[in-house]
């Protein structure tokens, strides 16, 4: 996995904020200085935002935060060891800093400009700054119990610092020059008023991991995450928290920036990671034709460039070639038969040799022609795509899927057909099923079906190859061939899929629940307190996010680096 999938970074930052947020003055007589620059050395990542109160305003009034909470997943997330560490976190902070860092406090300390740098997951160290008027920070519920701190003095500004002698957590605070900083360690406060002050040039918006990444990224979004994945990869924490399981694909990677951009009902994050080594690549490879073939009913497609041919017949053999024949059963679904006197056995079989394993049968590999047939045309880019349909009871719905190939030659379309019959010739019989390509006339051009209980549709037209397992699904794709023009110029685009979450939610809780219903017998109601996995948990985090409509993400690698943008399109 490329560091793409969906992400749950909205929630974290908002989590992390609500233990560290703090008050800060505006400061309106000098030009501000970049947030970064004021932050000490050593950060594993830091957070930034031009407006930080404005992005906590437009959270806690969203539809999306009211469904969450209310949701079965919040009630699950709530029970979890994930949950149960920043509580207690929460806990102690809130003893080391005599106030509750709840939403309250959350929304006091939300000024403008902010950044926070966190030192250490494990312990969660960090020092936080933002930007706010005098009037509001003189009336933060910090700011009013200063008297319970021990007061402190550096760079000529004063601080305050309190520590919680049960659990060693610490709080400090201070305000200068129009910002006001919170850290959980005295001498990350001490370090941003010695840069205030212009006592100390190295910062972290100087150290070189940073630099670099911030450079490539340009200019920030609304919300900037940047990290040092060097350091932060090897951590415990982020191997057992990090959702997305590829920690050996995150390996290659030094840094990385996410920017969040919103343009109404149009949100775009957009990520850059730098590699610690550069690939050595030719021209990458375009996936904008293949891609241009989706449907526009598509619940789902990805389009990668240069599959090896290896990868390329995996793909055909996972979703075409291997599913299981129209009315056929599986023996490895069937219980084994029950021993009774009729099948035990016969005492002539105790002479039976059985330290003796069965003589083995080498048969040809089925796929070599397919394979073959890849290593010749050479594709350059591959497509898969999915649309739903009603199944048959109406229980469940089917999935239909398509696979399109672009190649650097045209494709021997007899060929394709002689190595896709000797790959299916295992699993077909003379009697039931044939092996013959029969040809199909539509609007859209000829195509060819194979015959029998296998469901398989073919097209190969010049360098494109069209495979499928509904016949509408190819002549879709068919017609968009013909009418495609000459690809958009521009970068090449070396990864892109796109998912329709609102096309599907219906069929995915009728999914759900009919899980949980076979799982427990009953449609409602989880063991004990617990919410129901599927339904309660798993659907109520798909319908917080109801308004989402669409999401796309782009992928640009160039062997130095990952530039990927992904679009958020939701409902209005």
């Amino acid at each position: 996995m490329r560091f793409r999938s969906k992400t749950v970074a909205g929630g974290l930052i908002l989590s992390c904020c609500a233990l560290i947020a703090v008050a800060a003055l505006e400061l309106k007589t000098t030009p501000s200085p970049d947030a970064a620059s004021l932050l000490p050395e050593g950060a594993l990542l830091a957070i930034q935002a031009k407006d930080f109160g404005s992005l906590l305003h437009d959270w806690n009034n969203s539809e999306e935060k009211r469904s969450w909470i209310q949701g079965g997943n919040f009630q699950s997330f709530s029970r979890s060891r994930l949950y149960e560490r920043l509580s207690q976190a929460q806990d102690e902070f809130s003893t080391a800093a005599a106030v509750a860092p709840d939403a309250a406090l959350l929304e006091s300390v939300a000024g403008k400009e902010s950044c926070l740098g966190v030192y250490d997951i494990g312990k969660l160290e960090f020092v936080y700054i933002t930007r706010m008027n005098a009037a509001k920070i003189e009336s933060t519920p910090l700011w009013l119990v200063r008297n319970k701190f021990e007061h402190r003095s550096e760079a000529g500004s004063d601080f305050y610092v309190r520590k919680d002698n049960a659990s060693s957590r610490t709080a400090a605070f201070a305000s200068k020059g129009g910002w006001l900083i919170l850290g959980t360690r005295e001498d990350l406060v001490a370090g941003v008023l010695d840069r205030l002050a212009g006592k100390d040039e190295h910062n972290l918006a100087a150290e070189s991991w940073y630099a670099e990444a911030v450079k490539q990224a340009g200019e920030p979004g609304e919300l900037r995450m940047t990290l040092n994945l060097t350091k932060i990869v090897p951590s415990p924490y982020f191997r057992s928290y990090w959702i997305q399981r590829n920690i050996t694909e995150m390996k290659q990677y030094s840094s990385a920036v996410s920017d969040l951009r919103r343009d109404g009902p149009v949100y775009r994050e957009e990520r850059v990671l730098l590699r610690s080594e550069a690939t050595v690549a030719g021209a990458p490879a375009d996936v904008k034709s293949v891609a241009a073939l989706v449907p526009d009913d598509s619940v789902l497609s990805l389009a990668q460039s240069s599959p090896d041919p290896e990868q390329a017949l995996n793909v055909l053999k996972e979703e075409l070639l291997e599913r299981r024949a129209k009315g056929a059963t599986s023996s490895q679904t069937e219980a084994p038969a029950i021993v009774t006197g009729e099948n035990a056995g016969s005492a002539s079989q105790l002479d039976a040799a059985i330290d003796q394993a069965p003589a083995k049968i080498v048969q040809a590999d089925p796929f070599q022609s397919l394979r073959a047939l890849f290593v010749t045309a050479r594709p350059v880019a591959m497509m898969r795509c999915y649309s739903t349909g009603p199944a048959e009871g109406g229980v469940f719905v089917s999935l239909r899927t398509a696979v399109a190939l672009d190649a650097h030659d045209d494709w021997n379309s007899q060929a394709v057909q002689d190595a896709l019959t000797a790959a299916l010739a295992p699993r077909l019989t003379v009697g039931e099923m044939g092996a013959r390509w029969n040809k199909r006339t539509t609007a859209a051009g000829d195509s060819l079906a194979l015959n029998g209980s296998v469901e398989l549709f073919l097209k190969s037209e010049g360098k494109f190859l069209l495979l499928a397992t509904d016949p509408d699904l190819l002549e879709k794709m068919l017609a968009r061939l013909h009418k495609a023009g000459a690809p958009p110029s521009g970068e090449a685009v070396t990864y892109r899929a796109a998912f329709r979450p609102s096309q599907e939610q219906a069929h995915y809780m009728q999914l759900m629940r009919q899980l949980d219903h076979a799982g427990r017998g009953q449609e409602n109601g989880g063991s004990g307190d617990a919410p129901l996995f599927f339904s309660s948990n798993i659907g109520s985090l798909s319908q917080a996010f109801s308004r989402l409509d669409s999401e796309q993400i782009d992928e640009h690698d160039n062997g130095s680096l990952v530039r990927q943008t992904v679009t958020y399109r939701w409902r209005q």
